[in-house]
């Protein structure tokens, strides 16, 4: 006899079995129960939660003629036909392999026949969103208007697919992923039942690389059996997945934490050489981090008694060890650290490279300073007198302020910037030769683009209007050539202003106000921005 697979062997048989799925049984018992009956069912969720076994479930409850309390007898010719798949009355049908409209024309013509057995003839169309539309369309009709004895069962992993005039016509019923705790209870039972010893700890593996799904539990407990017999070890399991032991995870995670960057390399190079895939690594350091930070923020004594976290003794021990090592604060820097190297892994065809440097990252990770702590400071900051006199405070270095009609020259160009801004740009970048009675000479290099701009007749005319309106007098504008920038000591305003925000930003710099801050806050002085003070033309 051929061997059955335990995913097979194990298919719930009433709706009672059906694991974490409490919802849909309950509903389609009470609807058998009261005679309400639909003619088409939806059945959709995640694989191997148990869609098409409730399928079939609920086609031999209604064809089986001892049905009693919406439960089959599981024992007549017609529910083992059904079980085995070659009942003529409950027809199963691949979506995805007969998804064409001829496929479903002929599943309509041979509806109307009458049922062999029983009052019900049941198709099962598994994976229908792969139904094409001119599919979909063939079906409408008769999933409308179905004749009495006829009725429907889908099932999908992808209900959004689903044309909104099938959808319509269906009960649905959203199945969920089974519960890692309900799914690795259900195990222990298998394993008892198939006389198998398997470490608790593989049980909690077996069930959270299932990630919700019955078949793939099953499936994976097959693999483990195949591999190691009825004796099975966490450290069979680690080696059927290529996983990294969870020992060299947190190890990792240690090294990073205590900086130690020699033995984090060393550990790392075995890793490598085992030959460990760099994203499932990556996951699992990120899996740790996540409960890292619940740890902190939570009861340990709380997750140890109620292990919603599904890890073992000997993780919770050690992950309660590295909790002491950082602040929250930190904590969680280094969750969004991993985090982002996760996302970058995805992008990249060297993941162990961003690993490493990820890795680097939180290495260089310094404890952050509380918000408490540096009130603190701020308040001794407060507190702090400097030696000099209050009257050396620093001001910034500005131009004697002149009455209207004086010759200063940053002034004129100020009161031509409120009138027009463009002249006074070209104005910052002249120098200033000579200013007379009657006469203002600025220099400019001749091949300046500032030199062919302002040498325009409407600048020239514009300037000494406005000029002629500031100092009450006529004056003319000349616009002589120097070799070149700056000749003879001469500065333009751009560079004079460039040259006192120097001067403010080394006083700043020498202020007794800014070393004692450096002090207090253990800092230093990246950048010093002045904010310009808003001035009237004339100030």
């Amino acid at each position: 006899m051929s061997y059955l697979v335990l995913a097979r062997k194990w298919r719930p048989q009433y709706f009672e079995e059906l694991l974490g799925q409490e919802h849909v049984s309950q509903t389609l018992k009470n609807a058998i129960l009261q005679n309400r009956i639909a003619h088409a069912f939806l059945f959709c969720g995640p694989r191997g939660v148990g869609k098409t076994s409730a399928a079939r479930i609920l086609a031999k409850t209604l064809i089986c003629p001892k049905s009693k309390e919406a439960k089959s007898c599981n024992q007549c010719s017609a529910c083992e036909e059904i079980s085995k798949g070659i009942s003529v009355d409950v027809i199963e049908i691949d979506g995805a392999s007969n998804n064409g409209v001829d496929s479903i024309r002929e599943l309509r013509d041979r509806a109307h026949y009458l049922p062999t057995q029983g009052q019900y003839k049941v198709y099962i169309i598994d994976e229908v969103h792969m139904l094409s539309q001119s599919a979909f369309n063939a079906l409408l009709k008769i999933l409308e208007e179905p004749p009495a004895h006829l009725k429907f069962i889908f099932a999908t992993t992808e209900a959004h697919k689903i044309p909104t005039t099938i959808l319509s016509r269906c009960q649905r019923f959203d199945f969920k992923k089974i519960p890692l705790k309900q799914l690795e209870q259900h195990l222990t039972r298998i394993s008892e039942k198939e006389n198998l010893k398997i470490e608790k700890d593989a049980l909690i593996k077996i069930a959270k690389e299932a990630q919700g799904s019955f078949r793939d539990a099953l499936s994976l407990l097959d693999q483990a059996i195949s591999f190691s017999g009825t004796t099975i070890t966490l450290k069979d399991l680690q080696e059927i997945l290529g996983s990294a032991h969870e020992e060299k995870v947190l190890e990792l995670l240690e090294k990073v934490f205590k900086k130690e960057s020699e033995a984090l390399v060393k550990l790392l190079s075995e890793v490598y050489e085992r030959g460990q895939d760099m994203k499932q690594l990556t996951s699992q350091i990120l899996e740790y981090a996540r409960v890292l930070l619940l740890i902190k923020v939570s009861s340990f004594e709380a997750i140890q008694k109620e292990n919603f976290l599904n890890l073992t003794d000997h993780e919770l021990a050690r992950l309660k060890g590295l909790s002491e090592l950082l602040s929250l604060e930190e904590m969680e820097q280094a969750f969004h650290i991993l985090f982002k190297g996760s996302q970058d892994m995805v992008l990249t065809l060297y993941p162990h490279m961003i690993l490493e440097t990820t890795l680097i990252k939180l290495l260089q990770l310094k404890p952050l300073t509380s918000i408490e702590s540096l009130l603190q400071k701020v308040e001794a900051l407060q507190k702090y007198v400097p030696p000099q006199s209050p009257t050396t405070m620093i001001t910034p270095a500005t131009s004697p302020t002149r009455p209207l009609g004086t010759k200063n020259w940053s002034h004129l160009v100020e009161f031509v910037k409120i009138q027009k801004p463009s002249l006074a740009a070209l104005l910052e970048q002249c120098y200033l030769v000579q200013w007379g009675d009657s006469k203002i000479t600025l220099g400019l290099p001749k091949d300046s683009v500032f030199h062919k701009l302002l040498s325009d007749r409407e600048n020239i005319f514009a300037f000494e209007k406005l000029a002629q309106e500031f100092l009450n007098t006529k004056v003319a504008l000349l616009i002589t050539e120097i070799a070149t920038k700056g000749d003879g000591g001469l500065t333009n305003l751009v560079q004079e202003n460039e040259r006192q925000m120097e001067q403010i930003k080394k006083k700043v710099m020498q202020h007794e106000l800014v070393q004692e801050a450096q002090k207090v806050f253990d800092g230093k002085v990246i950048d010093v921005k002045i904010e310009k003070r808003k001035e009237g033309p004339h100030e």
